[in-house]
């Protein structure tokens, strides 16, 4: 188990669409707010885009909490309770836990973009956020891949919120976790990250270097917009 001061990432993916899932992911929000967790982004299945072939239609809700226990906690007694209580008997959950990366980055591995080496995105944007789950079996073009989208990531001010390689740091508190990665990725605006994920050089020179060297499903979703008060309200 990690570190109780370690802070939280809640994951939530409702698989499909069905007529009360925008409620159920509002009622969601509300009830993470009231329970101290900040809400990052949620959005219903239409309005979250897969961008990797095989990324399933899904509504999701992407939330953190400044303790690791308490998302757990909040999470297994409250959380899911309520998502359970209005979710159709067919509908497919999943709820992930996963360490969030400290404030000073990833010390030991200083190429990876993170809050401690690119400037955070200013008030008042929407910021855009990637979820990355998958699986690699050729280290060698993995880590080339890496190598190209590392910088493209800086140069456009995106970095990781999230970046789970190491057993033990994403649990499946509903569903199943049979991955080995598992990375949120955030970007100032939609725009930053369309113009890395469409650009030429992602689409002509990475992606080749990572086809056949492991499976991924990449969702992206726009953030909740937070405001220039001094209390930096979430609105939706």
């Amino acid at each position: 188990m990690p570190a109780t001061g370690k802070r939280g990432f809640i994951v939530v993916e409702i698989a499909g669409e069905h007529a009360n899932q925008l409620g159920i992911l509002r009622d969601l929000a509300s009830l993470i707010r009231s329970h101290d967790g900040e809400v990052l982004a949620w959005a219903p299945a239409g309005k979250t885009a897969g961008l990797e072939p095989g990324t399933v239609s899904a509504g999701l809700l992407v939330a953190r909490w400044a303790q690791h226990a308490a998302a757990r906690r909040i999470s297994l007694e409250i959380l899911l309770p309520a998502i359970r209580a209005q979710l159709p008997s067919q509908a497919s959950l999943q709820l992930f836990l996963v360490d969030a990366l400290p404030d000073d980055g990833l010390p030991d591995m200083p190429d990876i973009p993170t809050v401690a080496s690119v400037p955070k995105p200013a008030p008042g944007l929407r910021n855009m956020f990637l979820i990355v789950r998958g699986t690699a079996w050729d280290a060698t073009r993995l880590n080339a891949y890496r190598d190209v989208i590392l910088p493209m990531h800086k140069e456009r001010g995106g970095y990781y919120e999230v970046f789970a390689v190491q057993p033990g740091q994403v649990e499946a508190l509903a569903g199943e976790w049979t991955e080995q990665i598992f990375a949120i990725s955030r970007w100032p605006t939609r725009a930053a990250a369309e113009d890395f994920w469409y650009s030429e050089r992602y689409q002509r020179e990475a992606i080749p270097l990572r086809l056949g060297a492991g499976r991924f499903t990449v969702h992206a979703l726009e953030g909740v917009l937070v405001e220039k008060t001094a209390s930096a309200v979430a609105t939706d």
